[in-house]
């Protein structure tokens, strides 16, 4: 039995949130979220932002969006993001600017079910619609994305919901949106520089 208890407790603290496996760390993975700070992140145009329980969260007390405060160009990126209800609305902006509005400066993945244009989760608003989803509320869902060169493919909670070829935005920071009353977590934000 406390071999059982031994082996649960390691195992649960190999997968506990914000840190790197062994293997991901050979692989050349970076985590880009420590789960105790916003270093590395800087806040733009406003939003209400902090850190609690390992987990980047915007309350919805007030719009903005937070960002990377380095670029990146070609990459593969694993994040999991906990949206409170189904009516949920946020976005992960993906090489953005640091000015202008990112989801024009960059690509907008969306996190919402209900964009009146059809560009719904999974979705690149604008660009490309994804294949029918809905998030799961109250529980931590997640994103794996590649992006390389033209090339785009967004996972949500391992199903693939996008393949396409555009070439629109080369590099830029990552970013969370922050929409008033809408609170949404994040976790978890790991990247795979990709040549």
């Amino acid at each position: 039995m406390t071999t059982l208890v031994l082996l649960a407790a390691s195992l649960a603290f190999a997968q506990s949130p914000n840190t790197l496996t062994k293997a991901e760390k050979s692989a050349g993975w970076q985590s880009l979220f420590d789960g105790k700070s916003m270093s590395g992140w800087d806040s733009y145009n406003g939003g209400d932002w902090k850190v609690e329980k390992g987990a980047i969260v915007c309350t919805g007390a007030k719009p903005g969006w937070l960002g990377t405060s380095q670029s990146f160009g070609d990459y593969q990126l694993k994040l999991e993001f906990l949206p409170e209800n189904e009516k949920t609305n946020s976005g992960i902006f993906l090489r953005s600017q640091k000015e202008g509005q990112p989801h024009i400066t960059g690509y907008e993945l969306q996190v919402w079910d209900f964009q009146p244009a059809g560009f719904h989760t999974g979705s690149l608003v604008g660009t490309a619609k994804a294949s029918p989803t809905k998030i799961k509320p109250g529980v931590w869902n997640q994103y794996d994305v590649l992006l390389q060169g033209d090339h785009i493919v967004v996972t949500l909670n391992g199903s693939k919901l996008l393949d396409i070829r555009d070439s629109k935005h080369a590099a830029g920071v990552i970013g969370f949106q922050c929409q008033k009353d809408n609170h949404i977590e994040f976790r978890n934000i790991k990247l795979l520089p990709k040549k």
